[in-house]
């Protein structure tokens, strides 16, 4: 038997050690609450910083800030305005336009008039046989589809560019492949809205352009277009207001001077500072081009062509010296990288422009070697630009009598638009990293 002393003792002593459990089960739970709490205080400050990293800026110049969108499952996506890429709505198919548009595309006449060689002449026939040199998932679409256009902008999402550069040519105008196409550009806005994208303008060399008649359809696109709000703008200064962005391809077609009368502050026909002013990007291809850009009263240039040493503006070795250029003439520089470029199914002549994709490996280096200029814009050819094999669009393997489509495997059809995002991330990175 326990003696009465040492029961009481016994029993204090149990409950001096419950109450101590107690009190240790209390403090560990409350430990790791608090744990957990940091846990999920840190992964909201990771997802913050992540949408700090997607804020696009132009650096050194023209400063913009812009917070990254929210995609519609609320997850932070990479979306980036500093990243432009070329579009083109000149497809059609029976469906939706009566006849086919472009991927039909006839084989092109031989621009060395000392290659004596035989090579095939005539229209492609879709659906199975198009002008390219891979087959779209989407098969011979139109470009007036809406439920295509919506695709297309998904996908553009998907990659994470905020900017697509649509081809423009005025309303009843086109190329000698394709009809006019002017009046969807409703569409296209409207439908960039609904996936937060913004638009700006290639204007294409349309029959007799030039300066003076360009300074009436700019007046027409800012005045028809400009209010809506899927249209890009930039500012050249925070007291500034945001302006229309316009790419001039093949700018180089009319001379610097009467580029000047339209673009210079002091030109004859001047919009400078008037309600049709615009930031007007011109193309470099050769060395000369780039003082013309100066002389011309340009906003900056690009370089377009996907094919590195095709001209002096696409090889990837002079872009460091061209984004030295621009930023010591305080000009915008948007090299223009892609994936790799071959059109053969319409210049079969043209076999000493192909560039191979090498599973990306072509595209990485150009991304690459854009990145190490930290430039204020990048632009990409082309989400579509099926011709000359420059598409990031979703392609799928495909054969027609005997003829095989390239295709990207081992890759899936999307490969491109994903290899796309994760270099669009490390440029938002850089930009970001610039601006702190």
């Amino acid at each position: 038997m326990i003696p009465k002393r040492n029961c009481y003792l016994l029993c204090k002593n149990v409950m001096i050690a419950v109450f101590f459990c107690a009190f240790l089960f209390m403090f560990i739970r409350l430990y790791f609450s608090q744990s957990s709490g940091k846990s999920a205080n840190d992964q909201h400050l990771q997802q913050i910083l992540l949408e700090r990293k997607n804020v696009t800026v132009l650096p050194d110049i023209w400063p913009k800030d812009k917070v990254a969108y929210r995609d519609t499952t609320n997850n932070i996506s990479v979306l980036s305005d500093n990243v432009h890429i070329f579009y083109y709505p000149w497809f059609g198919n029976p469906e939706d336009d009566s006849v086919y548009l472009h991927w039909n595309h006839e084989y092109l006449p031989n621009w060395d008039e000392k290659d004596k060689n035989v090579y095939p002449t005539g229209k492609h026939v879709p659906p199975g046989d198009i002008g390219a040199n891979f087959y779209p998932l989407l098969g011979c679409y139109s470009s007036k589809n809406p439920v295509t256009v919506g695709q297309h902008m998904k996908w553009i999402r998907q990659a994470g560019i905020g900017v697509l550069v649509i081809s423009w040519y005025p309303p009843d105008l086109s190329d000698k492949e394709g009809k006019p196409f002017d009046q969807l550009f409703p569409m296209f806005l409207e439908t960039a809205s609904v996936y937060n994208l913004k638009i700006s303008f290639h204007i294409e060399p349309y029959e007799g352009r030039n300066p003076e008649n360009l300074r009436k359809n700019i007046k027409y696109i800012i005045e028809k277009y400009g209010n809506h709000t899927s249209v890009y703008k930039l500012q050249k200064s925070p007291s500034k207001k945001p302006l229309p962005v316009f790419y001039i391809y093949d700018s180089y077609l009319s001379s610097p001077n009467s580029w000047s009368s339209v673009l210079s502050v002091s030109g004859k026909q001047s919009i400078r500072n008037t309600d049709i002013d615009g930031i007007f990007l011109g193309l470099v291809v050769e060395f000369r081009h780039k003082q013309d850009i100066v002389s011309g009263g340009f906003d900056g240039f690009y370089t377009y062509f996907a094919a590195n040493g095709f001209s002096y503006g696409s090889s990837w070795k002079n872009w460091k010296s061209l984004s030295s250029f621009a930023r010591k003439n305080g000009l915008l520089f948007a090299p223009s990288v892609g994936p790799g470029y071959i059109d053969t199914r319409v210049r079969p002549w043209n076999v000493k422009t192909t560039r191979e994709r090498k599973n990306g490996k072509y595209y990485k280096i150009a991304w690459a070697t854009a990145l190490q200029t930290n430039p204020p814009l990048i632009s990409i050819t082309s989400f579509n630009e099926w011709h000359e094999g420059t598409q990031i669009e979703p392609a799928i393997s495909k054969s027609n009598k005997g003829y095989v489509y390239n295709d990207y495997l081992p890759g899936e059809p999307d490969f491109y638009l994903n290899l796309t995002r994760h270099f669009v991330s490390q440029y938002s990175e850089i930009l970001f990293k610039m601006k702190t």
